[in-house]
C-alpha cells in the first residue's frame, strides 16, 4: 500500500475503540481525510499529544484510493498553536474555522487555497487575542470563497448601486442590497450599513490586519448572525454549526 506524507491540520478526533481512534485531518494535497490511528488512546509516548485536534503535524498514511478510511502511520508536530488553547474565545474560533472544513467539504477533495486560509488564521489567533471575532470573520470570506459562494461586497447585488446607504443582505446571490432596493424574497434579510463596510475591509485584509478591527457588540451580533445563516443556506443540509453556538456570548457577554 502506498505511503503518502503530507503536511495536515487536525479538525476531530474520536473514539474507534478502547485503544485506537479516528482522525480527521485537513491535508494540504487531498483536502480532508479520515484516518485510523491503531493505538492512538493508549497515551503512549510514541504520539504525546501531537494528534490532538487543530495541531499541524507531518503525517504519514498508507494511503489506499477510493477507501473512506485510511491508516496512520506515524507524525511529527508542526504546531500545536499553545497560545491560542489558553483562551477560550480564540480556541472557539479556531474550532469554528475548522468544523467549516469538516462539514464543508468532501472526502479527498482537494482545496490548497483553503488549507492555506486555515493555517493562516490559526497563526494569527495563536499570535494575537485581539478581535478574534475579526480574524474569523476574514477566514470565513475566504472559506466561502474557495467553497465556491464567495460574497460580493463591492455593489448592490441587485441593482449595481456603489454608493448609498445599505438596508439588507441577499443570501443566496451573497451581497448587500441599498437602501433603493426592497427587501422582498426569504432568502433577503435587513442589515444595516456598517456591517458592509465591516466585512468589505475585511474581504480584502490579510488576517493580521483583521485583528486590528474592532467593533462594537451590537454590530458584531449582527455579522455572526449574518455568517450563520450564509453558511446554512449554502451548505444544505447541514444541522447547525456546534461551535458557532457560543461565540456571541463568548465574544460579547
Amino acid at each position: 500500500m502506498p505511503l503518502f506524507k503530507t503536511e495536515a491540520v487536525i479538525l476531530q478526533s474520536r473514539k474507534f475503540s478502547e485503544t485506537s481512534k479516528i482522525l480527521v485531518a485537513f491535508t494540504r494535497e487531498k483536502g480532508r481525510m479520515s484516518v485510523l490511528v491503531k493505538g492512538g488512546r493508549k497515551g503512549t509516548k510514541g504520539f504525546a499529544g501531537g494528534l490532538e485536534t487543530l495541531n499541524r503535524v507531518e503525517m504519514q498514511i498508507y494511503h489506499k484510493g477510493g477507501r473512506e478510511l485510511q491508516n496512520f502511520k506515524s507524525s511529527d508536530l508542526v504546531d500545536g498553536y499553545a497560545e491560542l488553547r489558553k483562551d477560550l474565545k480564540r480556541t472557539y474560533t479556531a474550532l469554528s474555522l475548522a468544523e467549516v472544513a469538516v462539514r464543508g467539504t468532501e472526502t479527498e477533495d482537494p482545496h490548497a487555497d483553503l488549507y492555506r486560509a486555515l493555517v493562516e488564521t490559526l497563526e494569527v489567533l495563536d499570535r494575537t487575542g485581539e478581535n478574534p471575532w475579526s480574524v474569523r470573520w476574514n477566514g470565513l470570506l475566504r472559506f466561502c470563497r474557495e467553497l465556491g459562494f464567495g460574497m460580493a461586497l463591492q455593489e448592490c447585488r441587485q441593482c449595481g448601486s456603489k454608493t448609498g446607504p445599505v438596508k439588507g443582505f441577499d443570501l443566496e446571490r451573497g451581497g448587500f442590497l441599498c437602501g433603493d432596493c426592497k427587501l422582498e424574497k426569504p432568502h433577503q434579510m435587513p442589515m444595516p450599513g456598517e456591517s458592509w463596510g465591516v466585512l468589505r475591509f475585511l474581504d480584502t485584509c490579510r488576517p493580521e490586519a483583521a485583528a486590528r478591527m474592532a467593533v462594537h457588540a451590537d454590530a458584531g451580533r449582527r455579522i455572526e448572525a449574518l455568517f450563520n445563516a450564509y453558511f446554512r443556506y449554502h451548505l444544505p443540509g447541514l444541522r447547525g454549526f456546534d461551535s458557532w453556538k457560543m461565540l456571541p456570548q463568548l465574544y460579547w457577554e
